[in-house]
């Protein structure tokens, strides 16, 4: 069994970040965010290089058994969503974008939506994925898409989401592709709904990352730390780290934890070991032990 490792700092801001063992290294473009986890893990920035274009654009017409059956195939999305459609015409847009703020004020529309239409807008990009990121696992997560989305990889049809204010994030593993052969991320933002009594925006209005871990990690938002302040005036803190490992091979697996106080120092540490099998899930549970501060340390 290979033994791996996990270790989580929790900082002075209450923020737990997973970070390697051995320490990226941060690099790369102005737009790329690299940060650790068990691999190490990376978030890259995916806010530059969308197509957009300010209108719905139909799907054609399935008229014949043969349309019918081309189109329930996987990867066989057809019109805007194909991945070889043509939108060399379509502007280019940084995120986040709102493409309300854009539309004409029109006195016949809603006052709460700054008198602007919203309706439908498409987002297209493109991605290229190093051969050396097969066996990783691949996420794409979506601060925010106003309001309906829906959204498209390789010409798969593979997430919708219903709200302008609930993020979202999409597995990349199954559909990715390497080196020359391009990704196409398509999203079909339909903001004519409104949730609110107050001005929403419209379209990809938040950021897009990608997520790059091994195929055994600690999964999105997997983390939670509850400190205790106890009655001599020490601390102590329980944290649960959800891991999987949907794409890896069976192994035995260590959750390793740090504490940092406000100046970077390890305030405390714990490990603790998990097995995980194949396509598993766990959740690790540790304590790190009571630690007295003085009173100049003291975060609350």
């Amino acid at each position: 069994m290979k033994r791996r490792h996990f270790l989580i700092g929790a900082g002075a801001t209450a923020t737990v970040v997973g970070i390697p063992r051995a320490v990226a290294a941060e690099g790369g473009a102005a737009a790329t965010q690299r940060v650790a986890g068990s691999g190490p893990r990376e978030r890259l920035s995916l806010d530059q290089g969308w197509r957009f274009w300010p209108d719905d654009i139909p799907f054609p017409d399935i008229r014949t058994a043969d349309q019918a059956y081309d189109n329930a195939k996987a990867g066989n999305a057809s019109g805007a969503a194909a991945k070889d459609f043509d939108d060399s015409q379509w502007k280019f847009v940084d995120l986040p974008h709102d493409f309300a703020l854009e539309q004409p004020y029109d006195p016949a529309a809603n006052r709460a939506q700054g008198y602007r239409r919203r309706g439908v807008g498409w987002y297209r990009r493109t991605l290229e994925l190093d051969p050396a990121d097969k066996g990783k696992h691949l996420e794409l997560c979506f601060d925010g898409v106003a309001t309906f989305a829906t959204v498209w990889i390789n010409g798969n049809l593979v997430h919708r989401n219903f709200s302008g204010y609930t993020a979202f994030r999409i597995d990349l593993t199954p559909f990715a592709t390497f080196g020359e052969d391009l990704n196409t991320i398509v999203v079909r933002a339909d903001a004519t709904a409104m949730e609110g009594w107050w001005y929403e925006g419209a379209g990809l209005y938040r950021h897009v990352w990608l997520v790059k871990r091994a195929p055994a990690h600690i999964a999105t938002d997997g983390l939670y730390a509850a400190p205790e302040r106890l009655a001599d005036g020490s601390w102590r803190t329980a944290i649960e780290a959800d891991l999987t490992n949907p794409d890896g091979e069976a192994g035995e697996f260590e959750l390793g934890i740090s504490l940092f106080d406000p100046g970077g120092r390890v305030a405390g540490a714990a490990a603790v070991a998990a097995t995980l099998a194949a396509g598993d899930s766990v959740t690790a549970r540790a304590t790190i032990a009571a630690l007295r501060r003085s009173a100049k340390s003291v975060w609350d």
